[in-house]
């Protein structure tokens, strides 16, 4: 039964996950909080799957999850005021799983520029991060950020290019 439950999770799962991502993204208020929020979209479909419940349209009965869960996990952070995960420094562990055919110290900069760069959208108004997310992790074009966000394509590109024009002087002032 188990395996049943896994393959239909796996299957729901590379049909929906680009779209749950998306919706998650742009209905988000923090950006950080993605990643936590789409985790938990995805374990409450497998304990839906785990109980045999039949589910007739996954994209559907996800969003539906999505809309429920952002509410919930920000009901929840702000209750209990919990520091974002990406806050916590975990540099040891990183550093010790690391191969050591790998140059630790260009990863250690590479971390602390990403890490320079989200400071600085944090910075910005929301729409400008998910534009970033949408754009560079997601690799969205313009015109399907644009669509998802619901602002025109003009705007998408005016806050890209601003931004990275922006971005590119704040980086150099850091150093």
């Amino acid at each position: 039964m188990a395996i049943k439950t896994l393959k239909q999770f796996d299957e729901y799962y590379y049909m929906t996950y680009q779209d749950i991502l998306t919706y998650v993204v742009c209905n988000c208020s923090n950006i950080e909080d993605v990643k936590d929020i789409v985790q938990n979209i995805y374990i409450e479909l497998y304990k839906k799957l785990n109980k045999n419940e039949k589910i007739l349209d996954p994209k559907a009965y996800l969003i539906a999850i999505s809309k429920n869960k952002i509410k919930d996990y920000y009901r929840f952070k702000y209750k209990n005021k919990i520091i974002s995960l990406f806050s916590n420094n975990n540099d040891k562990e990183i550093i010790s799983d690391i191969k050591s055919d790998i140059n630790i110290e260009n990863i250690i900069l590479t971390k602390e520029e990403i890490k320079k760069v989200w400071k600085y959208l944090k910075t910005k108004k929301v729409i400008i991060s998910k534009i970033f997310y949408l754009y560079y992790y997601n690799n969205y074009s313009i015109k399907e950020i644009s669509k998802e966000l619901k602002v025109t394509e003009s705007n998408v590109k005016h806050y890209l290019y601003r931004t990275l024009h922006e971005l590119k002087n704040y980086l150099k002032e850091e150093k």
